[in-house]
């Protein structure tokens, strides 16, 4: 019983170790945010929901991308710390963008629109 344990044990890690190193990396771009606005949607059901509008420019494209959030949550109570006309890094993953925050967070956003440049 014990050998079965150990192998159960060993097996979960290296499982748990194989997605780990499976692991994606981003494709980073330089980006510049040129412009963030703010919306703010209350509604009886579902509360306040707050949504920040990104405008991000690479070499070659353009994006539209949003975050949303509801004020006042633990962890999600804020926008991320990411300013207009500045630069940042930028990866896209089909509908999401991934964009470093002033601290260097990584922050996941939902990509709206994309154009060429």
């Amino acid at each position: 019983m014990k050998k079965f344990g150990i192998a159960v044990l060993l097996s979960l890690v290296m499982l748990v170790g194989g997605n780990a190193c499976a692991a994606k990396t981003r494709d980073w771009k330089t980006a510049r945010v040129i412009n963030s606005t703010e919306s703010a949607v209350s509604w009886v059901v579902t509360g306040q929901k707050n949504t920040m509008h990104y405008t991000v420019e690479t070499d070659d494209m353009v994006y539209f991308i949003d975050y949303t959030y509801q004020p006042g949550e633990h962890k999600n109570g804020k926008p991320p710390d990411i300013g207009g006309n500045t630069v940042t890094k930028i990866a896209v993953e089909g509908k999401h963008a991934y964009v470093l925050d002033a601290t260097g967070q990584e922050i996941k956003l939902k990509v709206v629109k994309k154009t060429k440049k």
